[in-house]
């Protein structure tokens, strides 16, 4: 069936048209606004519209390039329905680094929104009213802390059937439940009944070609299970499912000595790094590990403070087909992550 144009933020996009629009943010102290940009592929067939977010928190490279080469790489005659990309959502904090929003907030904890509320509060109305709400999927890129390496994994809510159900369709080598409290933008996708995959691998302000090149694949994977892209025979990854866990965080300030490696798997009680005192080599306090699990993020700074992040661990029902997947998975990366 034949699409009809596609109205959004006050401009038509007919079928078969790309377009690259910016959307006026709210203003700042200068009086000038910023400009969200929105890429949009309309397709010639219709089909589901899916939304693409990345750069929330200002910092994450990895979505932005994720985003940009995705739009690239698709043309309107290749899909059915519709693509909207936004790869810098949060333009205040790309371009005020280290400062996220004018308040501090985070803008995902921000929606759905109030017009006559704070800067980010402002924005993510904007967003929701202008985009999301236009959505039938979403799927947000993001990365792990500055320092901070996340081995790529997609979170979403397993209570929902079709988020689920792409989620292993994206094949990344983890996927991980998470509860739609975790944020107000889940929250709302949750009310609006749009299934939210959330994509989240690498190092913030840090290019990664492993992170970048598998966020655009699985993206791709997705696009080809809802038909907006047309299907064709790929290799089956195998995924494992696990619970989001917290952080250990630092008992001490120093230097952290890193024993372990992204991917490996660990048993309670193993010694997986030390903290040492920058002046002091002879005293060092020892971090083990409170539960079996596999090591899922990793503070890749020697400097920590007290209660810094140190290591994410994720628990897993049947750990040896956990670290079989991952493996097998790591092989297959041009680089490998556990290693």
């Amino acid at each position: 069936m034949k699409n009809t144009k596609f109205k959004i933020c006050d401009t038509y996009v007919h079928p078969g048209e790309i377009a690259h629009l910016a959307m006026p943010l709210p203003e700042q102290y200068s009086c000038s606004p910023l400009y969200m940009p929105i890429k949009v592929i309309h397709g010639h067939q219709k089909g589901p519209t899916i939304l693409i977010l990345s750069v929330f928190k200002g910092t994450e490279l990895n979505g932005l390039e994720i985003a940009n080469r995705l739009v690239k790489s698709i043309k309107p005659e290749q899909i059915s329905g519709t693509i909207i990309a936004i790869p810098v959502v949060n333009v205040y904090g790309l371009t005020h680094y280290p400062q996220n929003l004018p308040s501090g907030a985070n803008l995902a904890d921000c929606f759905p929104g109030d017009e006559s509320g704070s800067y980010g509060q402002r924005m993510a109305h904007l967003i929701t009213e202008e985009i999301l709400k236009k959505s039938d999927y979403c799927i947000e890129l993001q990365t792990g802390d500055l320092n901070h390496n996340i081995l790529p994994q997609v979170y979403c809510d397993f209570k929902d059937n079709k988020a689920k159900a792409l989620a292993r369709i994206f094949k990344t080598p983890v996927i991980t439940d998470v509860e739609s409290t975790k944020s107000s933008l889940r929250e709302v996708c949750e009310e609006l009944q749009i299934p939210l995959l959330v994509y989240q691998a690498g190092e913030a302000r840090r290019f990664d070609e492993n992170v970048i090149d598998l966020g655009v694949s699985g993206i791709r994977n997705v696009l080809k299970q809802l038909n907006i892209l047309p299907q064709d025979a790929t290799k089956e990854v195998k995924t494992i499912s696990s619970r989001d866990e917290e952080w250990m965080t630092a008992p001490k300030g120093g230097i952290l000595h890193t024993d372990v490696n992204l991917g490996q798997i660990i048993e309670k009680n193993d010694l997986i790094g030390k903290i040492t005192d920058p002046f002091s080599a002879d005293v060092s306090e020892k971090i083990y590990s409170p539960q079996k699990g596999i090591i899922v993020g990793v503070n890749t700074s020697p400097l920590v403070h007290e209660g810094s992040p140190t290591f994410k661990l994720a628990s897993f029902l049947d750990y040896d087909k956990a670290e079989t997947a991952i493996e097998e998975w790591d092989k297959k990366q041009p680089d490998s992550y556990i290693g």
